[in-house]
């Protein structure tokens, strides 16, 4: 799923005369590339970007990794006017090419620096969360993990991630419209819904029951009801679970679920602010329907 390791632009609203630079990135240990978004405060209803600086990830070995300039799209994910408040949005997407890889580590520590065309500095540091584990789950492969009778929640549980501050979960759900069509009621096709355990040792969620509460006030409140009694038949759903750094819990926090969030409390340091941030997931793939040949995400 792109939801957890893409960005969304940071509310950084300034006075008229300050002119900010902003970074925002979260390494995250399963995906092809990494995202670095740089642009400066608001200013005029326009979010300016920064072209051309020089922008590096130190690994753990002192290995340098260069990005390089990207479409927008790649950075900040599915932007649109309303995500937006119909501002311009002309922020710089940075990546690390394909051919150089930088394979992002369960517990290693990452710096990232910035040096902008203008002389600008910023400097960050983060440790991705080590390695856990789901309980009571068959281990993860590629397809089908486990299958769930309808109308049924069911309370994952994971082990402790050390260093992480908190945990990320990202759910979508396909085939909701043929699923709920029989009761009359039109869904879309697709939905993702969202939720967070919001310190280190809360590492339970009931699922679906748990998820949603970030969308209360935008998907259709008669599904949401419906999935706080479990998932109809005949969906597949795609969960992802992620253990989050500090510094991203300390970006997002007290703001709405969004990958890098309003900036809260800065995790770079030089001439701006913004968030360097990593997180660690585990992916679970669940058909839902009567006697499936897949192993069953209950215990017996």
């Amino acid at each position: 799923m792109a939801l957890l390791p893409a960005c969304e632009l940071a509310d950084v609203v300034t006075e008229p005369a300050e002119d900010i630079l902003v970074v925002e990135s979260v390494l995250s240990a399963a995906v092809d590339y990494q995202i670095v978004l740089l642009h400066r405060s608001i200013a005029d209803r326009i979010v300016r970007g920064e072209p051309n600086a020089d922008v590096r990830i130190i690994g753990p070995r002192g290995d340098e990794h260069t990005l390089v300039g990207a479409p927008l799209g790649l950075c900040a994910d599915g932007l649109t006017p309303k995500q937006t408040d119909s501002l311009d949005v002309r922020a710089s997407c940075y990546i690390n090419p394909v051919r150089g890889p930088l394979n992002v580590s369960a517990g290693s520590a990452y710096e990232l620096r910035v040096l902008t065309a203008d002389g600008r500095q910023l400097r960050g540091r983060t440790t991705v969360p080590g390695h856990f584990q789901l309980r009571s789950l068959p281990a993860e492969r590629t397809g089908i993990d486990c299958s769930l009778p309808p109308n049924t929640n069911f309370p994952l549980t994971w082990s402790v991630a050390e260093g992480a501050w908190g945990y990320l979960a990202a759910m979508e759900i396909q085939g909701l419209n043929t699923a709920l069509r029989p009761r009359g009621i039109v869904a879309p096709p697709s939905l993702v819904l969202t939720g967070a355990a919001v310190s280190r040792s809360d590492t339970t969620l009931v699922i679906p029951a748990d998820l949603g509460l970030f969308e209360l006030g935008e998907a259709n409140q008669g599904i949401l009801k419906i999935l706080q009694n479990g998932f109809p038949a005949g969906v597949s759903v795609y969960l992802t679970i992620a253990a989050a750094d500090r510094n991203y819990v300390n970006a997002v926090r007290g703001g709405g679920f969004n990958p890098s969030g309003n900036v809260r409390i800065s995790s770079v340091v030089g001439d701006g602010v913004g968030a360097f941030g990593s997180i660690f997931p585990r992916r679970l793939q669940i058909a839902v329907g009567e006697d499936l040949p897949f192993p069953p995400c209950l215990p017996a």
